[in-house]
């Protein structure tokens, strides 16, 4: 049965450090999560976009539409790195300035024509449109005085534009064979933030304004931010030392794949392999099938990015190709380290048995002992919180870390924002668990005969294989994670496999769906995504409730016909020379022998025969 234990003063120490955690994260990082306004959801959105066309008389009947959400990038990142979260807030609030966005696009296959629209998703207004129509489509012909006051009114009416806060920013006249395209943009006075205090680094500038041709308004915006040249060369210069970063990692991990292969093609007879293969090739399949989902659930992103210019067919064909070959990939990725990391916990680990899904295999997935591994994930997932929110306030403090939040936003997208933090949670903690922590504690701890350099080793490739998030310094994120990384070993190490993934799951899953869980919103996305969360802990009632005593079963050695050849050589020689090693300990005999070269297998049935005459082992 399972025996691992967790003492009260344990348990106190633990949830001590996870309340110190959430009150560390609701200090420094629940403001800026908060931050994300889900005030209108989509089916209003597009309400709002159609309305709009209906009132200028546009005939928009027979046209697809696809809705995303999006954050206003640039903006953020120029306004955290100058003026710093609470700053971006006081600008917002200011300014009218609307940070999250729903961009609609109604378009009509192979033809040209579209509408796009922003519509802000706290307040529902649309603050831009573009209608896009052919190069040689004709309109009626405005002077340039004509055209501006058609402009100015237009955003008086729509948006209370004031002229005298505004300064002439631009004035262009775009000549098509049918038809002239006068352009008009105003400058806010009151908005000048220097890049910089170099001369001539440049400065931000928010800007108003629209686009006509003949009568009609082709195009708007209410509020476009600007940043200054130097600074899109600079984050442009920090993502590329990102993705060097990451093309080195990618080294490192492509070596620890090939060497969860080795593993595999060596000790493909593994008892441990043997026994676990089924319930991985299953986590494998269903993880395939959530990457199939997850192309469904993100259609509208599909629809959104689809280049008229091409038969909508082919264009979806190439994306189910392209989907299906990526999912076949990360799931045998995930496969491979699984079964090589439950071979080489066996091997490396034995004492801890409750770091490796084989033993949980053996005995049972419900009982009060894992309920209490569960409910630990749930305290690690709070101190990595915690942990990660004050990495990252001396960050900012010390080194002049900003974080970009344009993931937060991401699940709205998805027709199930629910399923998309359930998906993302359980593949990235399955994958990564299993290869991090799993599979490459273990692999360290053979190549290194060190539990510590393993432990360091995987940590850093497990972090810096992140330094293409967008935090920057880009060189941040990979230390961040590093040191999670660290505290997540230590936690496998000393309580198993079940807190980390859960823990990991956790942690992934409710970063997603923050902007559901902590600001305004609807309630079928905030009780979906609240249910994710819940799910871990259903399966920990389940097991409390069930509670069964199951034994550890007996595990036997599956040998090939080359292991019994090689076994019956080692008896023979353990038997010519049992002086060697009839005073020792058993574990202290396999070990020794296996370090010589021999297959453990092999060694540790040539024990049992040796020291148990009567017991068996399972043949090809």
């Amino acid at each position: 049965m399972i025996t691992m234990q967790i003492s009260k003063k344990t348990w106190g120490a633990l949830m001590a450090f996870a309340f110190l955690g959430f009150v560390v994260w609701y200090q420094f990082s629940y403001p800026q999560l908060a931050f994300v306004k889900h005030a209108v959801d989509k089916a209003e959105a597009l309400k709002v976009a159609r309305s709009y066309l209906d009132q200028e008389g546009y005939a928009f009947q027979g046209f697809n539409h696809a809705i995303v959400f999006s954050l206003d990038t640039p903006a953020n990142q120029y306004l955290q790195k100058t003026i710093g979260f609470k700053g971006l807030k006081r600008f917002v609030d200011e300014h009218d300035f609307d940070m999250f966005l729903w961009l609609i696009r109604l378009y009509r296959e192979r033809e040209k024509e579209e509408f796009r629209l922003a519509v802000s998703a706290t307040t529902g207004e649309i603050v831009s449109f573009n209608h896009v129509i052919e190069e040689g489509e004709a309109r009626a012909i405005l002077t340039k005085t004509e055209a501006r006051e058609r402009v100015v009114n237009f955003l008086k009416e729509r948006f209370d534009f004031d002229p005298q806060e505004y300064t002439v920013k631009g004035d262009f006249l775009t000549k098509k064979d049918n038809r002239e395209d006068h352009s008009f943009s105003w400058r806010k006075k009151d908005v000048n933030i220097p890049w910089s205090d170099e001369e001539g680094s440049g400065t931000a500038k928010l800007i108003i304004g629209a686009t006509v041709s003949g009568q009609e308004i082709l195009s708007f915006s209410k509020n476009t931010f600007k940043v200054p040249e130097k600074f899109s060369r600079y984050i442009s210069e920090l993502k590329n030392t990102g993705r060097n970063l990451n093309a080195v990692i990618l080294l490192f991990y492509t070596l620890l794949f090939m060497s969860a292969v080795y593993f595999i093609l060596v000790k493909r007879n593994h008892l441990a392999m043997h026994l676990t293969k089924v319930f991985y090739i299953k986590i494998a399949v269903f993880s395939f099938l959530l990457s199939i989902l997850a192309n469904f659930n993100y259609f509208q992103e599909i629809l959104f990015n689809y280049p008229t210019t091409s038969p909508f067919k082919d264009y979806l064909l190439r994306l189910v190709l392209n989907s299906l070959r990526g999912a076949v990939f990360v799931n045998f990725a995930l496969l491979m380290p699984s079964l090589s990391g439950e071979l080489l916990h066996y091997e490396h680990f034995k004492k801890k048995k409750e770091g490796s899904f084989l033993y949980y295999l053996n005995t049972t997935f419900f009982s009060r002992n894992v309920a209490a591994s569960i409910l630990l994930g749930y305290l690690v997932m709070v101190m990595l919180l915690g942990l990660q929110s004050f990495m990252v306030e001396v960050g900012q403090r010390y080194w002049g870390v900003w974080v970009e939040y344009s993931w937060l936003g991401q699940l709205s997208t998805a027709y199930l924002p629910f399923l998309a933090a359930f998906t993302i949670g359980f593949k990235a903690s399955m994958s990564e668990e299993l290869m991090f922590r799993l599979f490459a504690i273990g692999w360290g701890k053979q190549i290194f005969r060190s539990t510590v350099v393993a432990v360091i080793i995987s940590s850093v490739v497990w972090g810096f294989a992140h330094s293409s998030y967008p935090v920057f310094p880009m060189w941040f994120r990979g230390v961040e994670v590093t040191l999670l990384g660290i505290f997540l070993s230590l936690i496998y190490l000393r309580f198993g496999i079940i807190p980390v993934i859960i823990a990991h799951f956790l942690f992934d899953a409710f970063w997603r769906s923050s902007g559901y869980l902590l600001s305004p919103t609807y309630d079928m996305n905030f009780y979906g995504c609240l249910a994710v969360l819940l799910l871990p802990l259903i399966w920990a009632v389940v097991a409390i409730i069930w509670n069964k005593e199951v034994p550890e079963k007996a595990m036997h050695w599956r040998l090939s016909k080359k292991q019994l050849f090689n076994l019956e050589v080692l008896k023979f020689y353990l038997k010519s020379h049992r002086a060697l090693w009839d005073a020792k300990p058993k574990d202290q005999v396999v070990k020794e022998v296996s370090s010589n070269g021999w297959d453990i297998a092999v060694v540790e049935v040539a024990m049992e025969d040796l020291k148990d005459p009567g017991s068996g082992k399972d043949e090809e």
